[in-house]
């Protein structure tokens, strides 16, 4: 009888025992509690269970998707310039008579070769410089900057023939061309040429606005302190004295831009108020929307996310009202950052879907 109580007590304490070692088997083999059902009596050739790694949540994958689109920035700031540049093109003095007595003008590049060397040939030289400044706008416009400064350098040989006054609007585009194209050193003999003419012929307000584009040279040649002064001592009295007020908000722009050029983000937001509140006052409407985004560049930089979020937002309603797109994508690609720092991945995956939408849309040929 005695054998017989210690037999049941000895299995009374291997079962509680085995089954514990089961127990704690199974929960190494799944520690993810995925795995319901498997056969316990397998004894092939591998392990018993292959225990597959817990389903990747929607805020994981949402996160990963913001990882695969962080290095594209470089190519949306690039385009931003582009817009500008394409927005500050100048039309040769001649451009409405031309688009009448030559329509229509030629489609492709033989034709317009064509005509502009008979004119050159024919000693019309007025006309071939403003010939030549229309269709480097066409090839601006195609993306093919090298085509485009190489008209504007056939035009503007032709109007210092002609003794026309085209030549001012050619050293115009072909100095904001050379700019957008990293030539700084053709750029700034450019931008000085021009000043000189502004010069000599009076013009205070071209004066000043060719000061702003000798800054930006200068700061992209990394003389900064140079440039700050060009603006600061020598356009800003400039604008003051013609009170030239668009000339002056885009002088305090380009001067806050070249302040975020060297990680001075609270200086440059001290300017862009500045621009912001002389904008708002003389209703410069159009130069609104890219300020509100530098403001909120600048914040975002600093890592003062929430008030960087309301001045996106702010920027984005601007950008819309414009229909400017590519405002619009940079506002999505930084808005849709800031939401997804804060947690809020619903707002963050509608940022996404408006940021996929328009990079498809304005870079094509990219994706």
């Amino acid at each position: 009888m005695i054998d017989k109580v210690r037999v049941i007590f000895a299995l009374s304490l291997i079962f509680p025992l085995s089954s514990l070692k089961a127990q704690n088997n199974d929960k190494l083999l799944d520690p993810a509690g995925f795995v319901t059902k498997y056969d316990s009596s397998f004894a092939g050739i591998g392990p018993k269970v292959y225990v597959l790694p817990a389903p990747r949540t929607k805020e994981e994958e949402l996160v990963d998707s913001y990882k695969e689109k962080s290095g594209f920035f470089d190519s949306i700031a690039r385009q931003l310039d582009y817009q500008i540049l394409i927005e500050d093109y100048k039309p040769s003095s001649n451009a409405a008579y031309l688009k009448q007595n030559f329509n229509p003008l030629p489609t492709n590049e033989q034709d317009w070769n064509t005509l502009i060397s008979k004119l050159e040939a024919n000693k019309n030289f007025p006309l071939a410089a403003g010939l030549s400044n229309e269709y480097a706008f066409q090839l601006l416009k195609q993306g093919d900057i090298n085509k485009s400064i190489a008209l504007l350098i056939r035009g503007l040989n032709a109007a210092r023939n002609s003794g026309s006054g085209e030549k001012f609007i050619l050293e115009y585009n072909l100095a904001n061309a050379y700019l957008y194209n990293g030539n700084f050193s053709d750029a700034f003999a450019m931008q000085e040429t021009f000043l000189q003419s502004a010069i000599n012929n009076k013009e205070t307000v071209d004066q000043a606005n060719t000061l702003v584009r000798i800054a930006l040279v200068q700061a992209h040649e990394k003389n900064f302190k140079a440039a700050e002064n060009t603006i600061i001592r020598r356009a800003f009295p400039l604008f003051n004295k013609t009170k030239n007020h668009y000339g002056k908000v885009n002088a305090l722009i380009s001067l806050a831009k070249i302040y975020q050029l060297q990680n001075k983000h609270t200086e440059a937001q001290w300017f862009l108020i500045q621009a912001k509140d002389l904008a708002t006052a003389n209703r410069v409407q159009n130069q609104l929307p890219e300020i509100e985004y530098m403001l909120a560049f600048s914040k975002y930089v600093q890592q003062n996310y929430k008030i960087a979020q309301l001045e996106f937002e702010n920027a984005r309603t601007l950008a819309d009202s414009e229909n400017n797109k590519v405002l619009q994508l940079a506002i999505h690609d930084k808005l849709g950052d800031i939401y997804l720092m804060m947690g809020n991945f619903k707002d963050a995956e509608q940022e996404l879907s408006d940021y996929w939408r328009l990079r498809n849309e304005l870079f094509s040929s990219i994706n």
